[in-house]
């Protein structure tokens, strides 16, 4: 009786190994994931930041154009329907896209009509999230300069790039 016991533990032991090792083996041949962490960008985008720059703004200044910098990026791509928080889902004012009335639980109680048009157009370019960032930390009461806010963008895709998330095709891909 023992020895099927032995025998059973060995077996379960074996094949735990098996399956621990063809997972580790799997893992260990894929690329890792890009994850954005914005403690670890705002070090990276901080430390490479020119002189100048480093002189008149602090990390939080770095952190804040990081955040303001996503929610305008949101802002800008998103439908209305698709906002971060249920509770912020609100219309976004593009001309020709209707604009549905809400109720306070944000349901659709009516058809709406189409909204004014965007002040900044449809495409976002560099010059295009210098200019709303500048906005909005001006509305935020900040006091941020455009070369700083261009510096901390630049160095941000720096940092897109050391993590992997954007850059140039990878290699064996096929271009077609």
């Amino acid at each position: 009786m023992w020895l099927f016991a032995v025998l059973g533990l060995v077996l379960v032991v074996v094949i735990g190994l098996v399956v621990v090792g063809r997972e580790t083996a799997r893992l260990a041949g894929q690329a890792r994931p890009a994850v954005f962490e914005l403690a670890e960008a705002v070090e990276f985008i901080a430390d490479r930041l020119p002189l100048e720059t480093q002189a008149r703004i602090s990390h939080d200044d770095v952190r804040w154009i990081l955040l303001a910098d996503a929610d305008l990026l949101e802002e800008a791509t998103a439908d209305p329907e698709e906002r971060r928080y249920p509770w912020s889902r609100r219309p976004r004012l593009v001309a020709g896209r209707p604009i549905p009335v809400r109720d306070e639980q944000g349901e659709v109680v009516g058809p709406g009509t189409d909204g004014p048009p965007d002040p900044f157009g449809g495409v976002v370019d560099e010059d295009v999230a210098v200019a709303r960032l500048l906005a909005a930390a001006e509305a935020a009461g900040l006091d941020l300069a455009d070369e700083d806010v261009a510096a901390v963008l630049d160095a941000r895709m720096a940092y897109l790039e050391a993590i992997g998330a954007v850059g140039g095709r990878a290699e064996g891909t096929d271009p077609s």
